[in-house]
């Protein structure tokens, strides 16, 4: 599975390792379940996201 066991948040960034696609979210979800599981080429997205971003992402909340 990817990493995506918590809430997903504007910014955040996932990768395939095989293929190169990408997916960016551009709105997020803060329901208390939130699962997403991307899947390509058969593997789990790997979180690309920078750690910039997850610092920003940090201090607004």
């Amino acid at each position: 599975m990817s990493e995506t066991r918590k809430p997903l948040k504007i910014g955040d960034m996932f990768r395939c390792a095989k293929c190169g696609l990408e997916i960016h979210v551009t709105q997020g979800c803060d329901c208390k379940d939130c699962r997403a599981d991307f899947q390509c080429c058969g593997q789990p997205l790997e979180n690309v996201t920078a750690v910039t971003v997850r610092k920003a992402q940090s201090e607004l909340n």
